[in-house]
């Protein structure tokens, strides 16, 4: 399957709408928020309370022709102690480029798929749980407690501001939020992205003790389902290579179409 080029950008924007939640709580000055537009497609945010996600803590839209502004976009972070993550498509990281990034300080976090497929090839799937689209703030909050437990989010800022970015009810009106029950309790959540013809499948989580039943396999049909019905002619997702969710998107029927290596770089004087 040929790349499609749209999928990075959409990712972005999903992540500044992320951001813009934020904004839009008031939470910006109490987690640290803080954007920043470099030019030529360089973006960057931090987020001092949610210094273990990967979204709100980095720069995008880095080439090998910007990589000298490295130094200013790290010290950006290092102004308030944040870790700082990058990505960079395996097609394209040379022995030149992978030196200077080593050089600032950066080391391999992760290598991510990005798998996709036109919504036609996907067979339609039963959803075998108990699965429910979030339309009040009662399913809202069940989605909040499932979200904040399935990703270990703790800290009572962190959660505030975990809940502003992904879990405001109603939120966007692109974003579409899915929660999975079992025996009536809150164990899985997975939001639904839409941008034109594009779903984007983000952000599921599932609570520890509820793994391994196929929750997530019944978010993503559910999703896939609901992407169908909106009119969406393709279908993406970018996940840690070989991981469960990939394992889990592979068997939905989407398919890789490129690979990207996540690096990290944490915040001078911090530990790891």
């Amino acid at each position: 399957m040929r790349p499609d080029p749209r999928l990075p950008a959409l990712h972005e924007a999903q992540e500044r709408a992320e951001a813009a939640q934020i904004v839009a709580a008031g939470l910006a000055d109490a987690a640290g928020l803080a954007t920043a537009d470099w030019g030529g497609g360089v973006w960057s945010v931090r987020c001092a309370a949610l210094p273990r996600h990967g979204s709100g803590n980095q720069v995008t839209g880095l080439t090998a022709d910007r990589l000298g502004d490295l130094p200013a976009l790290l010290a950006w972070f290092d102004a308030v102690g944040t870790s700082a993550r990058l990505r960079w498509p395996a097609d394209t990281l040379d022995d030149a480029v992978g030196a200077t990034l080593a050089r600032h300080g950066f080391t391999v976090h992760e290598v991510e798929a990005w798998l996709s497929a036109p919504i036609d090839a996907l067979a339609p799937r039963a959803v075998d749980h108990d699965v429910r689209l979030v339309t009040d703030a009662v399913l809202a909050d069940a989605y909040r407690s499932a979200f904040l437990e399935g990703w270990g989010v703790t800290a009572p800022l962190a959660r505030r501001v975990a809940t502003a970015a992904l879990a405001t009810w109603p939120g966007p009106a692109s974003w579409h939020r899915y929660v999975a029950f079992v025996d009536g309790v809150p164990a899985g959540a997975a939001l639904l992205s839409t941008f034109d013809d594009v779903a984007y499948l983000a952000d599921a989580s599932t609570v520890p003790a509820y793994r391994g039943r196929g929750l997530q396999g019944a978010l993503i049909a559910q999703r896939v389902q609901a992407a169908r019905e909106a009119g969406a002619r393709t279908v993406f997702v970018g996940t840690a290579y070989g991981d469960g969710s990939w394992a889990n998107q592979r068997r939905a029927g989407l398919e890789e179409q490129m690979v990207t290596v996540a690096f990290t770089r944490p915040a001078r004087g911090t530990e790891g």
